[in-house]
């Protein structure tokens, strides 16, 4: 299943088939504003889904991507988060960031599934600048992947916050209700983590 198929199981939420409107009508609008027309008629709240897809869409892919660990498992978290974002019934409340509200989501999800059952290299840029040909940085930015999947969950999850959604450490807090200082902990550790698995491959590549 493809995430272009979502619509499929959304029911009267717009087509997400990846041909964008010619124009975004709502492409100007923030978070906090678009949310606001989401509630409004069934039209307006069609056409700013449409926006807060195209505009998160492929972020929280990602994240679902790397806490999962394959497509097939990512596509169905990717779907029932904006399935259920769809269908919410948020009555009074208020989101004011859309993409912290879909991670939040779909974080539950895995959980909640994992109970009832990536790659940002962690490496400053200088690490390897100069040194490295491209297909070999491409060969260690999939080795970080790997990587990531030998750590446990809680390490994993805020190294892919941080990395690869680029979230401050207050964001990251406010999804996984963890303090800053032990996000900073878990992050660290993930990086010294990484670096001790890819060691040997570093080391190897250096040489030349």
């Amino acid at each position: 299943r493809c995430r272009r198929e979502m619509h499929a199981r959304i029911g009267d939420a717009p087509r997400c088939d990846g041909r964008r409107p010619m124009v975004r009508k709502y492409s100007t609008l923030n978070d906090a504003e678009l949310f606001q027309v989401f509630r409004g008629t069934p039209e307006e709240k069609n056409e700013a889904f449409a926006e807060l897809y195209a505009r998160h869409s492929q972020r929280v892919y990602v994240y679902c991507l790397r806490m999962s660990g394959n497509p097939d498992d990512a596509n169905d978290l990717f779907q029932e988060a904006f399935t259920r974002f769809f269908h919410h019934n948020f009555s009074r409340a208020v989101v004011a960031n859309i993409l912290a509200y879909l991670l939040t989501s779909a974080r539950n999800i895995h959980l909640n599934h994992r109970r009832t059952t990536s790659r940002w290299s962690p490496f400053e840029e200088d690490d390897m600048a100069g040194s490295t040909p491209p297909y070999e940085r491409e060969e260690l930015f999939n080795m970080v992947g790997s990587a990531l999947d030998l750590l446990d969950e809680p390490y994993r999850e805020a190294f892919i916050l941080r990395f690869y959604q680029g979230l401050s450490y207050k964001d990251i807090a406010g999804i996984t209700g963890d303090t800053v200082a032990s996000l900073k902990l878990r992050v660290m550790r993930a990086k010294e983590q990484i670096r001790g698995i890819l060691a040997p491959y570093i080391a190897d590549v250096t040489k030349h």
